[in-house]
């Protein structure tokens, strides 16, 4: 079984630390672990692989109910990095493409239990409509990073002029899947945050208050 203890993941949090790539902390994979585990989920889909450090944190907890994990990363020479650290650790449920998510995903079959998204922020709300009839009812979508360091609370006029664009387009997904009537979203302080939002299930009389 991987461990985030282990000599390969801290070697690969190294070599995501020295190339300057984004990887989940140690609390949101022990969320995200506990999550699938809770909703026995099988079918993970990743937007943004990065090197892997996150693809294998999901291949990992879905491997109890002989689950899959879909990954999406747009840089080739990542992907590839990634692919050598998913056969040396042995993963064999990781399927992997390289591409635009938004040309990717229209040729993805089937439904998704657990969607991860940790992309270009800026695109959020247009992955939104992609990937939201791809959520299995009482599945789970996260988008990562949704604080941009706080600033999203702040008033217009107190963030940088360059990342005001920035703000104001993770403002309109947060109102999005905040407000949406298929969603319940709560927001977790895990590293830049996380938007945790949870399909209904198609029968309402799932759900209790």
């Amino acid at each position: 079984m991987l461990s985030l203890d282990s000599p390969l993941m801290k070697q690969l949090a190294r070599e995501c630390a020295e190339n300057h790539v984004a990887l989940i902390s140690l609390g949101a994979a022990e969320l995200f672990s506990l999550l699938i585990d809770c909703g026995r989920y099988r079918r993970v889909l990743e937007i943004g692989t990065g090197l892997g450090y996150s693809t294998m944190c999901f291949a990992q907890a879905v491997q109890r109910w002989n689950g899959t994990v879909v990954t999406i990363e747009r840089l080739p020479e990542r992907l590839e990095r990634a692919r050598d650290y998913f056969q040396e650790n042995g993963l064999k449920n990781i399927q992997s493409f390289a591409g635009e998510a938004q040309d990717v995903l229209p040729h993805l079959k089937g439904t998704f239990d657990f969607i991860f998204l940790d992309a270009a922020m800026g695109q959020y709300r247009d992955f939104f409509h992609q990937l939201f009839p791809k959520l299995t009812p009482g599945g789970l979508l996260i988008a990562d990073n949704v604080l941009l360091e706080n600033l999203v609370s702040r008033d217009r006029y107190q963030v940088p002029r360059r990342r005001r664009t920035m703000q104001q387009r993770l403002r309109e997904f947060l109102d999005l899947v905040e407000n949406h009537p298929e969603l319940t979203t709560r927001m977790i302080p895990f590293g830049d945050g996380l938007a945790v939002c949870w399909r209904h299930p198609e029968n309402r009389s799932e759900i209790h208050d």
